[in-house]
């Protein structure tokens, strides 16, 4: 019977995705955008074997569209709809890092003091650490050791949560190095605690959420009863779908401890690209990549990753990574779209994913094609569940300026628009029925090609 439990769950799966929840009422000019992100949501979860999925999007302010697919708990059968909470993982760095902007407008806290000047039980070490560090994961304090992830100790305060990692030996001197590390937010909650002079929770829920409007957010508390909370699920090997393990959060409100619907994440993302909330001088603070010592940038703010598209449109972001969750939480301040996407097990969703999601509702980018021919038919692999060498067929027809693709896996044979090449760089929106269900980058070198389909690494050789 254990052999059947994979094909079981995934033929669930597939009957929910042919149905969109009931609640389901799509703004007329973007029913197009709507539906290729569909297909994206799809193909994650039949490639992923995630049991469940919601999405969200919001566009200058408004939240547009907002499904869930999937389940919210295989054993009922209860399928994941818009109303449905999952872990938020890492992105609860960047809600917290709006307490943050909060704090420095009100002058209550300063990013370059050394944290015991509101932290003072944690321990000196044998450099000053700041809360600009914390924030920026160049503060040297590590990230988790071993299955320390999986604790299910209840952690009282957030102050009592800096025990597991407060007496440990810095990495490296701050600002010598980047390194991610959910614990340095774990001080920076105390930090917000004390600088707000109220508990971390109570001062999230009224300068945050309250005011934004996130009614479904809270801390992931296990005694707590919470409507429309998922269960959670790990995938063990051979892809069978297993309860995750039980844990507690409460050691890491900051760092990872927030659960939410993807609607309340974009009204979040929507309150920070529209004015009214933080000022743009705050944002700014927030969203410009930090430095290390020798002038290198890290390309992360605080509680945010920040960049470009692939257009060069300015992108900040953060993905979430919990035990039973992925997320994914993806801004375009200058164009006014905003989209998340969570999980209850873990999920492949990166950047490229959320930006297959996004692309259709932003406006279009005008590219510049110093144009070279890359025609021809290639061999390709990328990873793919357990098989590391995924065979694919990429044919590509046509003139630079005007190509035709034809892209065929194991699980689809899809033809490309969208399709270009510039310079040594060569891009194709991956279609099936008419739908983006991809992106395919790659850099073109004599013969040979390497880049990504998706999330997964794409090597390609003429043939």
């Amino acid at each position: 019977m254990m052999s059947k439990l994979p094909r079981l769950a995934t033929f669930g799966l597939l009957v929910v995705l042919a149905v969109p929840t009931a609640a389901q009422s799509p703004v007329a000019d973007h029913s197009a955008a709507i539906e290729r992100g569909r297909l994206v949501m799809s193909e994650i979860i039949q490639q992923g074997g995630v049991p469940g999925m919601s999405v969200a999007v919001a566009v200058n302010g408004e939240v547009v569209w907002t499904q869930g697919f999937g389940f919210a708990d295989l054993e009922q059968q209860i399928p994941a709809t818009e109303a449905t909470l999952f872990r938020i993982g890492s992105v609860s760095k960047s809600v917290t890092a709006a307490a943050v902007g909060l704090l420095i407008e009100q002058g209550r806290l300063d990013l370059d003091a050394p944290v015991q000047q509101y932290v003072p039980t944690f321990p000196e070490k044998r450099w000053p650490i700041t809360t600009r560090q914390l924030g920026g994961h160049i503060s040297g304090i590590r990230h988790y050791n071993g299955d320390e992830m999986l604790g299910s100790k209840y952690y009282e305060t957030v102050v009592e949560g800096l025990e597991i990692f407060e007496n440990d030996t810095l990495l490296f001197e701050p600002g010598a190095r980047y390194s991610y590390s959910s614990y340095a937010w774990n001080l920076l909650s105390a930090v917000v605690e004390s600088a707000a002079g109220t508990p971390f929770l109570q001062y999230m829920q009224e300068s945050v959420f309250d005011v934004i409007g996130m009614q479904e957010t809270s801390a992931d508390h296990n005694d707590s009863i919470i409507p429309h909370r998922t269960s959670f699920y790990e995938r063990a090997p051979g892809g069978i779908v297993l309860n995750a393990p039980y844990v507690d959060n409460s050691y890491k409100w900051a760092g990872g401890g927030f659960i939410g619907t993807t609607a309340d994440l974009v009204r979040f993302g929507a309150a920070l690209t529209e004015d009214g909330f933080l000022n743009p001088e705050t944002l700014e603070v927030l969203w410009t990549s930090q430095h290390l010592n020798d002038g290198s940038p890290t390309g992360y703010g605080i509680g945010w990753g920040v960049g470009t598209d692939y257009y060069g449109r300015r992108v900040v972001s953060h993905s979430g990574g919990s035990v039973g969750g992925t997320a994914f939480l993806m801004l375009f301040p200058d164009d006014g779209v905003v989209v998340a996407t969570l999980a209850n097990s873990s999920a492949p969703m990166r950047f490229s994913t959320a930006w297959a999601i996004a692309e259709p509702f932003l406006p279009p980018v005008a590219v510049d094609r110093s144009y070279r021919d890359h025609s021809g038919t290639y061999a390709c692999t990328y990873p793919y569940r357990n098989n590391p060498a995924q065979a694919a067929t990429l044919h590509i027809a046509g003139s630079p300026e005007n190509y035709s693709v034809r892209f065929s896996t194991r699980t689809l044979t899809a033809d490309g628009i969208k399709a270009w090449g510039a310079g040594s760089t060569f891009r194709a929106v991956v279609i099936e029925d008419g739908f983006s269900i991809g992106n395919i980058w790659l850099t073109v070198t004599g013969e040979t090609a390497t880049g990504h389909w998706n999330n997964s690494a794409l090597t390609c050789e003429l043939r």
